[in-house]
């Protein structure tokens, strides 16, 4: 690799580490070395390393900062006398029981060639809002839930009464991770069929197992608690059934801790 990433892995400390900027150095870096046709053995691997536990030395104190963020959202929305769906009055608190891949290409694709929505200044990934939002929708369909669901979600003549924030890790798991390494392997490259293909495994980051994640969903005090109990089932299906990508083979699953709809 160029001199300036050696440079930033050899001078920033790894609890010090922008994971978004450094990993636009490496795709850029690492991209330009290919087409020029020099050979690294295991480079993406070890850059891959290298953020997860970059992350991990951060973790605490980047959780705890996030915590705080949730704290001013959901106070700044009950004072702008919005109703919250929340863990004691707070905001709701849900732990991913598998590896979870939220968002598309703000943060690794294009040197893994999977990637994550991340925010920057947090550097943290997240879950964005509208993907939230958009797995309700598709809950309240399936569960066939009558009546209301403009009013939650709105329509082209109007905005919805319900604002879905971000979501965001607000506790690492039980061995300190946020995120983590995982791996894919495509049989037939470029959807052609050849029997005698050695398959390429692609590593790419994950958000880690176990990883607790804060959300936000503050609903106008205008609409009634029928509609709120809809919105409700409509949120635990959806979180049962996983958010994000791959959710077909059980990533993106969450387990909420407590949940109810804060009223006051």
């Amino acid at each position: 690799m160029s001199l300036a990433y050696r440079e930033i892995r050899r001078k920033v400390p790894l609890n010090e580490l922008n994971l978004f900027s450094a990993t636009s150095v490496a795709s850029v870096e690492y991209n330009l070395e290919r087409v020029r046709g020099s050979k690294y053995i295991n480079t993406r691997t070890e850059i891959l390393e290298w953020l997860v536990k970059a992350s991990k030395e951060q973790a605490k104190q980047l959780c705890e900062e996030a915590r705080r963020r949730f704290y001013r959202t959901a106070e700044a929305y009950r004072l702008a006398g919005y109703r919250l769906l929340s863990t004691e009055g707070e905001f709701i608190e849900a732990r991913l029981s598998s590896h979870g891949l939220f968002g598309g290409r703000s943060f690794g694709y294009t040197l893994f060639e999977v990637g994550l929505e991340f925010d920057p200044l947090l550097n943290l990934p997240m879950i964005p809002g509208s993907s939230i939002k958009g797995a309700l929708n598709s809950a309240w369909e399936a569960l066939e839930l009558q009546g209301g669901k403009e009013l939650i979600f709105g329509r082209k003549e109007g905005v919805g009464g319900c604002v879905f924030c971000d979501a965001l890790p607000i506790e690492p798991n039980h061995d300190g991770f946020i995120l983590y390494p995982d791996v894919i392997t495509p049989h037939y490259p470029n959807d052609i069929l050849e029997e005698t293909k050695e398959p390429t495994p692609i590593a790419y980051i994950s958000v880690a197992p176990g990883v607790k994640f804060g959300f936000i969903i503050a609903v106008d005090r205008t609409i009634s608690s029928n509609i709120l109990d809809k919105l409700k089932r409509a949120f635990l299906f959806a979180f049962s059934m996983g958010l994000g990508s791959k959710t077909s083979v059980g990533y993106g699953v969450f387990t909420i801790t407590s949940f109810n709809i804060q009223l006051g």
